[in-house]
This record gives structure tokens, C-alpha cells and sequence, in this order.
């Protein structure tokens, strides 16, 4: 019983865990791949262009005007360079996180079938799962018997219902 349970808690986690992968991988993303001090520095250059641009008066002085707005138009260049950089770092640090958690998660379970495969998390009358007794069982081959990799599969079944049945 407390084998049943546990697949079912780890079941329920692994579930959980893998809906907030975004916002894990997000954080994560924000510890490893911070904004660099160039960029900010950058920001605020092109910050300080556009309000001396905002004082020319464009007809007046329109070469002073079109400098500056070359300058910005640099600045902020590097700033999307550096930005789409920083953001390709962070979606490889999600797909990592996702994977992870996906290696983990199929870890976690063959070691748990492995480890358990000879004993039935419970035993019914054989009767009752006659045509696939066999697959209900699997892996302890007992008959009768409820196998780890038929109640990982039931748990999933039933935590996908459920989460449909909310969405």
C-alpha cells in the first residue's frame, strides 16, 4: 500500500513540476544569465541620446539631429544583439530544465519498476483481469497481481483526465 502511494505522490510531483518549467527555467535563467553591465550601460546611453535629441529642434539643426539618431540607431543595435543572445542562453537553459526533468521523472520510475518487480503492489483474484491479466501484472508476472508499470500508467491516465477536466 505505501508503494502505491508513493508512486502516486511521485506521479502527482512529477506532474506539477513539469507545468512550471517556464517559471523554473525563468529564475534559473535570471541567476546564470543576468543583464550585463554593458547593456545597461548601453540603455542608458541611448536613454541619454534621446533626450538630447528630444531638446534639437529637428528643421533647425537636422545634421545634429540625424547624428544622433545614428548614434541611437548603433546603440541600439547592440542592444538587440545582446538581448537576442542573452534570450537564446535562456531558451537553452529551459529545453536543459525541461529535459531534466524529463530524465529525472523516467529515472525516478525504472529504478522504481526495477527495484519492485518482483512483488505486486496488490493482489486481486485472477479472475477479474482475465484477457489481460498478463499486462496488468507486468513486470512481477503474478497473476492477479497489480504491477508498478500498470499503476504508473493508471496514475498518469488519471491525472491527465483530471487536468483536462479543469482546463
Amino acid at each position: 500500500m505505501f508503494l502505491l502511494i508513493l508512486v502516486l505522490i511521485l506521479v502527482i510531483l512529477f506532474n506539477i513540476v513539469s507545468n512550471f518549467t517556464q517559471i523554473i527555467s525563468k529564475q534559473l535563467s535570471k541567476k546564470i544569465y543576468p543583464v550585463s553591465d554593458t547593456e545597461l550601460n548601453i540603455r542608458s546611453q541611448i536613454k541619454d541620446l534621446k533626450t538630447e535629441q528630444d531638446g534639437v529642434h529637428m528643421v533647425d539643426e537636422f545634421a545634429r539631429h540625424a547624428k544622433i539618431q545614428r548614434k541611437i540607431d548603433k546603440l541600439l543595435t547592440q542592444v538587440k544583439q545582446q538581448t537576442s543572445d542573452r534570450n537564446n542562453k535562456c531558451a537553452m537553459v529551459g529545453f536543459a530544465v525541461q529535459i531534466g526533468i524529463y530524465v529525472l521523472h523516467a529515472l525516478v520510475m525504472i529504478s522504481l519498476m526495477i527495484s519492485y518487480r518482483q512483488e505486486p503492489l496488490l493482489q486481486f483474484h485472477p479472475e477479474w483481469f482475465y484477457p489481460v491479466q498478463k499486462i496488468v501484472a507486468f513486470p512481477t508476472g503474478v497473476s492477479g497481481g497489480l504491477g508498478i508499470g500498470c499503476w504508473v500508467l493508471v496514475c498518469n491516465s488519471v491525472i491527465y483526465r483530471i487536468k483536462m477536466f479543469i482546463e
